[in-house]
């Protein structure tokens, strides 16, 4: 035990200083073992001084009556008490006194403590049990007394520093904080508040900052320094209020710049962006009237946009003589704005020319069918018509053009020779009769024809011709010589 061997370095100690004379004690104990049993015979020694520490700041050693009365008790009870009390003494009176820097706080009885415990411990040493025991009592109760006073004291300033701590007195709760220490150097809660005092220049810094940022109306820096504040000093709740009224404000005028960016936005006629502004408004006031009164705007403008755009390509593809292309431009027009007059008129012109273009074509891809008196009669009705639309499409007005030629070819005869044996009857079927002939001319429209030869006796002949109307002349030869 660490005690025990205290004792014994104490005891070492003290046999080298006066080997002589504990050699004759311990002579004389060995021959009056027995006499010093029964008579607990034991010498007094006087006080051990220490040199360090006068004599007048030293504890009054135990009183004669201690002394007697310690007397009349045996000295190995003496020692076990002894041993007992500085047993106690060490393991629970000096730890807590050992938190206090007593050197520092109270130098007197600090020395006067130290005197009284090597007091103790000499006694002890040199076989004084009786004024060991006394000793050890004596720094037993000075030891509590300065315990229950710098318990005492560490309260008060621990009381000190959370007030002045509280009042943001950096240099009082420091001097208090530090007190505090000094009487309990093991409290966690002085501790914790030592280190909260600790920033409080840097809070007072940042208050500061926050306090100039508000004067400035700064708010975003507020807002941001308020942020630090509660990150360093989460305990200082009185920012949290002005922090939810800057959030506010920014939030209304974010919103607010949002809603004006939108417009400005729609005013240049930058959809995009409107749409991007009002999303962010969105996500700050959601419900807000302005965002209605926005996304009405917008889409206005996106209508508005559309039918510019249909209205372009219209035009272009009118300029340019693509009519089906203008026509699907013109019905998203009128999708949009159903009452167009105008529109509706160019939908209307465009529906015409593609329509004859169409019929037009048809009757340029079979040109002989206008050899038919009636059709072509009904084709030149629709070419009056289309003149109509001549100055809306070039292209138009060629295939009128086109057509009208075809319908004066198809209707003009081209002179046909038959040319036979004058054996063979030979007529042109849906037509007429040519008859028997060695050469025959006849007229005929362009336009595919069967010839039929017939000869008694020989098989009949048909060939099939086609008439064009780009020919000027024609001629056929057809005779029966191939006998049944």
């Amino acid at each position: 035990m660490v005690l025990e061997q205290k004792i014994l370095d104490a005891q070492e100690s003290r046999r080298k200083r006066v080997t002589l004379l504990v050699c004759s004690f311990l002579a004389i104990s060995l021959l009056c073992a027995s006499v010093v049993f029964y008579i607990s015979y034991r010498p007094i020694s006087p006080p051990v001084v220490s040199p360090d520490i006068p004599s007048n700041d030293l504890a009054v050693v135990p009183t004669n009556n201690n002394i007697e009365s310690s007397q009349s008790i045996p000295n190995e009870e003496l020692r076990s008490s002894y041993i007992s009390k500085l047993n106690n003494y060490e393991s629970n009176i000096k730890p807590d006194l050992n938190k206090t820097d007593l050197a520092k706080w109270e130098p007197e009885r600090d020395a006067q403590l130290e005197a009284t415990e090597d007091q103790a411990l000499s006694q002890f040493s040199a076989a004084n049990y009786a004024e060991a025991h006394n000793a050890i009592e004596t720094a037993t109760q000075l030891a509590q007394a300065l315990i229950t006073d710098s318990q005492l004291a560490f309260s008060q300033a621990m009381t000190d520093a959370q007030l002045t701590y509280g009042k943001d007195n950096y240099d009082e709760a420091k001097l208090q904080i530090t007190k505090a220490q000094m009487f309990d150097n093991t409290s966690v809660e002085a501790s914790t508040l030592a280190a909260e005092i600790e920033r409080l220049p840097e809070i007072l810094a940042l208050t500061e900052q926050i306090n100039t940022a508000n004067i400035e109306n700064q708010f975003e820096k507020e807002l941001k320094l308020i942020n630090e504040m509660m990150t360093l000093a989460p305990e200082r709740t009185a920012v949290v209020e002005r922090k939810q009224e800057l959030i506010n404000i920014l939030a209304q005028r974010n919103f607010q710049s949002y809603i004006a960016q939108s417009y400005q936005a729609i005013k240049q006629s930058d959809v995009s962006k409107a749409k991007q502004k009002i999303s962010a408004a969105k996500k700050v006031f959601p419900n807000r009237q302005e965002i209605q009164s926005v996304e009405t705007a917008i889409r206005q403008l996106e209508k508005k946009q559309r039918i510019a755009k249909y209205q372009q390509a219209a035009q272009t593809a009118m300029a340019t003589d693509r009519w089906q292309a203008a026509k699907q431009q013109l019905e998203l027009l009128l999708k949009e704005q159903a009452a167009d007059k105008s529109a509706q008129q160019s939908l209307l012109t465009a529906t015409q020319i593609i329509n004859f273009n169409s019929e037009f074509d048809h009757h340029i891809n079979n040109p002989y069918r206008l050899s038919n008196k009636s059709l072509a009669s009904s084709v030149k009705s629709q070419i009056e018509e289309a003149n109509a639309l001549a100055n809306n499409s070039p292209s138009l007005t060629n295939k009128a053009n086109t057509l009208s030629l075809l319908i004066e070819k198809m209707n003009k005869t081209i002179p046909v020779q038959v040319i036979s044996d004058n054996q063979t009857h030979i007529l042109v079927r849906g037509v007429g009769v040519v008859g028997l002939t060695q050469s025959k001319t006849i007229q005929l429209s362009p336009g595919r024809y069967r010839f039929e030869g017939k000869r008694k006796g020989y098989k009949s002949k048909l060939l099939d011709v086609l008439i064009s109307y780009d020919d000027t002349s024609y001629q056929i030869n057809i005779l029966c010589d191939e006998p049944i």
